[in-house]
């Protein structure tokens, strides 16, 4: 009922010929929280605002920051293993984007490093720790991570759809392996490839009923819960082998 009535006024801003003044920013999310329960497949979110005359709009939706690691397979004596690696700092665990225009023609290479608003650009200048020496290859690396990443869906564009020229809207989906924490989605403004403005809503994303506590648990302990499964693994497989054998 309450994004329903959202968006209403925004209709009634549009059809009335309302103008955003040169400070102001408005957007507005169909929900701001996300319960996570065993049954969750996904959960798909509307993010509408206005837009300003003469303008472009750029929305990013960013997870909470984690480690990521990208392995390298090579073959020795005919059997596949992990011989390199590289751990990144700081990365996004899920990057949404959705733009009025393609993100590289309204913003410079400095700004999309600078503000993390690319795919591409999302690894510039992030520390990181790796087992072995570049050999003029680091971009093969990062694009390996986005691709991914992209096939997760953890990272992916979205439409954005125009109306009369003065409103946005854009729906993207969190998919099932969305993990708990703060989801930043910000909104950015731009003109002559500057941001003149931008504005931030957070979407809150937490686990629910039985899968919540065993989710804290795992995490505040993990090596309780790491013994835990690899006993639940071993009497798993005992009680297989005794009943196949009975069998």
């Amino acid at each position: 009922m309450k994004s329903k009535l959202k968006i209403i006024i925004l209709i009634y801003i549009v059809f009335f010929k309302f103008e955003l003044q040169a400070e102001e920013v408005y957007f507005d999310l169909s929900q701001d929280n996300i319960e996570i329960k065993t049954d969750f497949n996904g959960k798909e979110i509307i993010i509408f605002g206005l837009l300003k005359d003469n303008h472009e709009t750029l929305l990013t939706i960013k997870g909470p920051p984690s480690k990521m690691k990208i392995q390298k397979k090579d073959r020795y004596f005919g059997v596949w293993i992990n011989n390199k690696q590289i751990i990144y700092s700081n990365i996004p665990t899920l990057f949404f984007l959705s733009s009025s225009s393609e993100v590289v023609k309204i913003l410079p290479s400095s700004t999309l490093i600078n503000e993390n608003l690319s795919f591409e650009k999302i690894l510039k200048n992030k520390t990181f720790n790796q087992n072995f020496i570049f050999e003029n290859n680091q971009d093969l690396w990062s694009k390996n991570f986005v691709r991914i990443k992209k096939k997760q869906l953890l990272y992916k564009e979205f439409e954005m759809k125009i109306f009369k020229n003065k409103l946005f809207q854009t729906s993207v989906f969190f998919p099932p392996n969305t993990v708990p924490g703060t989801y930043n989605v910000d909104i950015y403004y731009i003109k002559n490839n500057t941001i003149i403005n931008k504005d931030q809503k957070k979407i809150i994303v937490k686990k629910t009923g039985i899968g919540s506590k065993i989710y804290k648990f795992a995490k505040d302990n993990a090596a309780t819960y790491g013994v835990f499964v690899i006993i639940f693994s071993i009497l798993s497989g005992l009680i297989a082998a005794t009943l196949f054998r009975r069998a």
